[in-house]
């Protein structure tokens, strides 16, 4: 009788060894068969720092699902064909200096799609077959080129590449590398060229400069308390890009550094900006009651394609017809990568509801600007801009973002992965094939 419990007993136990081992081996199995679906991704950026003399270093970044130790990337020159830069892939992700200045003989781009003057190859070797490739290239409709695919998609679902005081631009001002201006210029590009290059958020700050006078020539674009040029410069820029493409693009009126709260009683600043701006835009603004829930396809058939979001609640619900809620801007406040990934991940992890922008740039402090401890925005935004493209080429940023907002844009793949992603998400994927 003991021995016939025994062995029952010794049966189950070997029973329920076997399944759990046939589950453990499943799931290992299925972990380790896991489908690879996601295309190589390569690009071209160029390093804003100044360096030796040089300017406009070009960096090739990668990121591959399916990576071969001893993958090349190649720099190519279009129109000589030939390689410039070889490097030889140690691991799936990263990016790599080419030492390579990019001399940029024309700074004025068209309204369709461009191939510049570089490209990227990916090889199994250095004489083997091209796997893919990548242009150096502008991006001025995307949206519209993708429309087929992206048009159900809501602006509050999407993706948008954006830059952060969008219009401190060295384009603007060319004394960005005095001692003070290196901490007030943020883009090595126009805000029209911003646009063509695919950024569809700008963060513009407007100051106004009389105290006794209503009148929008005294209107400016500011950085702070630094001037950087009139506001009229900026909103013909903007004109033109609207008057050329179809694109769904997003003013940030984010901040008043100066003249909106201290003046006389019969000014009215705020007035004077939204009334300027309906003057100038009025014919693209996009009226505020479309909510964030638009679709894409939804400004279209409106042809108003410009949404203004209004950082001031007194203003904006006086003019609620044509000014959006405004956009919350989540800033790490941090002088170092390790401290705005934390606070970024947080964030990612449980992003607010409406409309928000992950602001990914370090904070220069005051005592930082006085010592010149962190050598200005350029080597700042340097120290960050690739280990931000590759967090939002990941799925735990890149499927949660909304807007991402960039110093000096090009150092990063902020557009490339931006379309990448709202591609995804119109297809309710993480995966490209």
């Amino acid at each position: 009788m003991f021995s016939a419990i025994a062995n029952l007993k010794l049966s189950i136990f070997l029973s329920l060894l076997f399944i759990l081992f046939c589950n453990v081996s499943e799931t290992s199995s299925e972990v380790n068969t896991k489908p690879k679906c996601k295309k190589p991704f390569i690009d071209i950026l160029i390093s804003p720092v100044f360096a030796n003399n040089e300017t406009n270093i070009l960096e090739l970044i990668w990121s591959l699902e399916d990576f071969v130790p001893g993958t090349m990337l190649i720099l190519m020159n279009s129109k000589t064909k030939k390689a410039e830069y070889e490097y030889k892939l140690t691991n799936p992700t990263g990016f790599v200096s080419t030492n390579i200045s990019y001399k940029i003989t024309n700074t004025t781009y068209g309204f369709k799609k461009q191939a510049l003057d570089y490209y990227v190859e990916l090889k199994a070797s250095a004489s083997g077959p091209v796997i893919c490739s990548s242009n150096m290239e502008t991006n001025p409709t995307w949206m519209q080129d993708n429309a087929a695919v992206l048009s159900k998609l809501s602006i509050r679902e999407m993706f948008i590449p954006g830059t952060h005081d969008s219009g401190a631009s060295t384009e603007e001002d060319d004394n960005g590398e005095q001692r003070v201006q290196k901490y007030v210029m943020t883009q090595d590009e126009t805000i029209l060229n911003q646009f063509i290059f695919g950024i569809r958020s700008v963060d513009l700050r407007i100051a106004y400069y009389s105290v006794k006078s209503n009148d929008s020539s005294k209107l400016w674009l500011n950085h702070g308390v630094q001037r950087i040029c009139p506001f009229s410069t900026i909103v013909n820029q903007i004109k033109k890009f609207m008057e050329n493409t179809k694109e769904i693009v997003t003013l940030d009126l984010h901040q008043f550094p100066v003249g909106f709260s201290l003046h006389s009683p019969g000014v009215h600043p705020h007035d004077i900006l939204v009334e300027y701006l309906k003057a100038e835009l009025g014919q693209f603004i996009a009226p505020a009651s479309l909510t964030w829930n638009a679709k894409l396809e939804e400004f279209w058939k409106l042809n108003k394609t410009l949404i203004i979001a209004y950082n001031d609640e007194k203003t904006q619900q006086k003019y609620s017809d044509i000014l959006w809620l405004p956009i919350t801007q989540k800033w790490a406040n941090a002088q170092d990568i390790q401290t705005m990934k934390k606070y970024m991940d947080h964030e990612f992890n449980q992003p607010p509801a409406g409309p928000w922008s992950a602001m990914t740039e370090l904070t220069a402090t005051g005592m930082g600007i006085l010592t010149d401890e962190m050598k200005g925005l350029r080597q700042m935004a340097c120290s960050v801009n690739k280990d931000v493209t590759m967090w939002f080429l990941g799925d735990d940023w890149g499927k949660r973002a909304h807007i991402v907002a960039c110093d000096f844009f090009r150092e990063t793949s902020i557009v490339k992965t931006a379309i990448l992603w709202n591609l995804r998400r119109a297809k309710n994927t993480t995966c490209d094939i």
